[in-house]
């Protein structure tokens, strides 16, 4: 199979913090000798945000980096026919739930995509969270997600519409091969983590969006530091190590379940 449905389905243009460096570079250019506007750009981007990269985005929330690590992620499950089907707890408009159910159908696989939101937006934000959110952030609708699996011509995956505590604990598959934890807070994550976890296929692989660590990358995106500290709880007595991604300006990590 290809991945060239990557740069199909989902809007990879580069959107730059300011265009006034590209323009000065052509201007210069064209009188013999080139500037350094963009280099000048970039020192004060991380000056003033703590990253090293601009965002680069698809959607909303994402980057080409993290899409090509789900790809590779997902594809490995049914390569190696990890058991179980596969769930994303905070699916938002649908775009990581459709490049997953556009590997399946590439792959022939029948395993089902089981996605969870309340479509409300964020939660509560409690202290451990930071505080670039507040409640009701990243709202949007179940009518948005369909329309998103309409347009690639999909069908929909199985759609629990609800807060987490009430659809995790009897809307979650038997087991699972693939699971894909975007909660952006800690409570969230501790939720998802405990209720997804043992029901893991041995072999199945767990990521989890917005977990950065700060050790290996300080210019990480850690605007959600809930997330990292969620697992790193959760994750304390168990034989498993999640593996911190490069993912671009943003950040991911996952683990393989024993």
């Amino acid at each position: 199979m290809d991945n060239f449905f990557l740069t199909k389905y989902f809007d990879w243009q580069i959107r730059r913090t300011s265009n006034i460096d590209r323009a000065m570079n052509l201007l210069t250019k064209r009188l013999g000798f080139r500037s350094n506007t963009a280099g000048i750009v970039d020192t004060l981007i991380q000056r003033v945000t703590g990253m090293s990269l601009s965002p680069t985005r698809s959607g909303i929330s994402t980057n080409i980096e993290q899409r090509v690590n789900m790809y590779h992620l997902v594809s490995q499950v049914i390569a190696y026919n990890v058991f179980g089907d596969l769930v994303e707890v905070g699916c938002n408009e649908g775009q990581s739930a459709v490049l997953i159910t556009t590997v399946l159908h590439s792959y022939g696989s029948p395993k089902r995509l089981h996605v969870y939101d309340s479509f409300e937006g964020l939660p509560s934000i409690g202290g451990e969270d930071g505080s670039s959110y507040k409640e009701g952030d990243l709202a949007t609708s179940e009518e948005v997600l369909r329309h998103n699996f309409r347009l690639h011509g999909l069908e929909l995956p199985e759609i629990h519409k609800g807060w987490f505590a009430h659809t995790l604990p009897g809307g979650l598959p038997e087991k699972i091969c693939f699971a894909h934890l975007d909660g952006d807070l800690y409570d969230s994550i501790m939720t998802s983590l405990q209720h997804v976890y043992p029901r893991l296929s041995s072999g199945a692989v767990c990521l989890i969006d917005d977990y950065c660590d700060t050790d290996i990358n300080p210019n990480g995106w850690n605007y959600l530091p809930g997330v990292k500290q969620a697992c790193d709880e959760f994750m304390a007595d168990k034989p498993e190590t999640i593996c911190y991604l490069y993912s671009g300006a943003f950040t991911h990590g996952f683990f393989r379940k024993i």
